[in-house]
């Protein structure tokens, strides 16, 4: 895989991609009983969404991710929100290990896998941590659906089909990833939990109901793996225009809903 999926795309990670419904969280905090004691560990934390959310549910909170882009834009939004008890950390999840012993080490009360999860070595994250979290605690995996999937357009999803005709005219047919290709394997997160050590998985979903205007719908564009203007490059203008006259056509007041379901499942360590 890649090492530049999200190149280029913090700010508007940041600033467009949507929060996940509170019904999400409440999930978590039922789950592990959170009461402002203990450490959050949030893996692939992107621009902080789950970490800074979170922070106030937990004592101190230690994010990681690849991406330094990221990160930094991470640290701005704590710094703007007053949130001082997160470490932002540069390291993947496969190489957890390397924090023990040092003042970003375990153990956790839980840990958190956000829209970030089909990027990892799976098997490999979810052993490492059970040995790294609290006997109590657990391992809390969601993500918001993906604004469009380029592979998979659903029938009568006319705003889905006019975004993705307009990527496939400027990008081809074949889903990209940062400098690569798209060839992850859609397996169930609940899959993967179910062969782990980890015990007790649950699974649901919730309800998330989403109003776009057309720099929203622009801005996610450009917060994906798969056609953000590192991507594009000098064909960003000539995409842009593109998009907003397919999207002004199919809608001319510009304002666009959508429904997701987002799924959530959990784990305890046994």
């Amino acid at each position: 895989m890649s090492d530049d999926l999200f190149a280029g795309t913090a700010e508007y990670y940041a600033r467009y991609r949507m929060d996940y419904p509170d019904a999400v969280y409440a999930e978590l905090e039922r789950a592990f009983r959170v009461d402002g004691t203990g450490a959050l560990l949030d893996l692939g934390t992107g621009t902080g969404q789950i970490a800074l959310h979170l922070a106030g549910r937990f004592q101190r909170v230690v994010a990681l991710d690849v991406s330094e882009e990221m990160l930094a834009e991470a640290r701005r939004v704590a710094s703007q929100r007053g949130v001082t008890n997160v470490e932002w950390v540069h390291c993947r999840a496969e190489e957890l290990a390397a924090l023990d012993g040092t003042p970003y080490g375990g153990p956790y009360r839980v840990a958190t896998l956000g829209s970030a999860f089909h990027w990892m070595d799976q098997p490999r994250v979810l052993d490492l941590l059970h040995g790294r979290l609290e006997p109590s605690g657990g391992v809390f995996i969601t993500a918001l659906p993906g604004f469009t999937n380029p592979d998979n357009v659903p029938v009568g999803d006319e705003l889905a089909r006019v975004m993705i005709e307009v990527v496939h005219r400027h990008l081809g047919q074949r889903r990209r990833a940062g400098s690569g290709f798209y060839g992850v394997p859609p397996r169930p997160w609940a899959e993967y939990l179910a062969e782990s050590r980890f015990a007790d998985v649950e699974q649901g979903w919730h309800r998330l109901e989403a109003e776009f205007d057309l720099d929203g719908i622009v801005g996610l564009l450009f917060s994906t793996s798969f056609a953000n203007p590192r991507i594009l490059g000098d064909r960003r203008e000539a995409f842009e225009a593109d998009l907003r006259r397919a999207l002004l056509t199919l809608e001319p007041g510009g304002r666009y809903h959508r429904s997701y379901d987002v799924e959530w499942v959990l784990a305890h360590r046994q």
